[in-house]
């Protein structure tokens, strides 16, 4: 296996049940992008992650570390995966923060997936950047997952209904219960399907997308953003 950086993987997290209900999700997520990818045992694969947070809480850190693409492909498939961090040495060399810029060649890589990563990296216009970078280092397509903002359980900080109150208010009563951190306003920033939609709309060439999701309690808990490149 190609590893730009060493990736976390192993079991799900032994957590409580919101851990339970996101370990069946991840599931769901990674079925989902291998039916998006139909199949192309033979392509390559970028897989985009987050570095850990230093000082984070230590089950929140287990839990978000948790890499079900290489847990969940077979060896083969692993072969042909590659491995980066957000935010971690590359070599002997770190992301600087907010920046963006993959260290690959553009259509390096068939396939490209992101999990539970956009949210963490800033502001819109992070975010975008982000999603640019992803489609510029794709050949093939770009799978891009996140939860959703709008269901009641905030799958980040592990907290209910919090997020639903004003932000500054959000932010008040997480810091209150201990897990402000992970949430400041820097780190933590949630999506819904229309942003996504939004920022497929604006990659350049107007690629085809979709965004797809997976429901808890029948309510979309979880969004993933398909873009499909034309081939060249």
């Amino acid at each position: 296996m190609k590893n730009a950086i060493d990736a976390d993987h192993g079991t799900a997290p032994a957590g409580g049940y919101i851990d339970r209900i996101l370990s069946a999700q991840r599931h769901k997520l990674f079925d989902a992008f291998m039916a998006f990818k139909q199949d192309d045992s033979n392509g390559s694969v970028l897989n985009v992650g987050i570095a850990p947070e230093h000082g984070r809480h230590a089950a929140e850190q287990v839990a978000n570390r948790f890499d079900y693409l290489l847990a969940w492909c077979t060896p083969q498939q692993r072969m042909g995966i590659t491995s980066y961090h957000l935010g971690a040495p590359a070599g002997h060399r770190r992301t600087a923060p907010g920046d963006m810029r993959l260290p690959f060649a553009d259509s390096q890589f068939d396939w490209v997936v992101c999990n539970e990563v956009i949210e963490r990296v800033g502001d819109f216009e992070k975010q975008f950047a982000l999603v640019q970078e992803l489609g510029r280092v794709c050949g093939k397509g770009l799978f891009v997952t996140t939860s959703n903002r709008r269901h009641p359980i905030e799958f980040n900080t592990r907290r209910p209904f919090l997020h639903w109150l004003p932000r500054s208010w959000w932010r008040r009563a997480l810091a209150w219960s201990g897990t402000g951190k992970p949430a400041g306003a820097a780190t933590l920033n949630l999506l819904d399907s229309a942003t996504l939609y939004k920022f497929a709309g604006l990659l350049p060439g107007k690629p085809d997308h979709d965004v797809g999701h997976k429901r808890v309690f029948g309510i979309k808990a979880h969004f993933f953003l398909m873009v499909r490149k034309a081939p060249n």
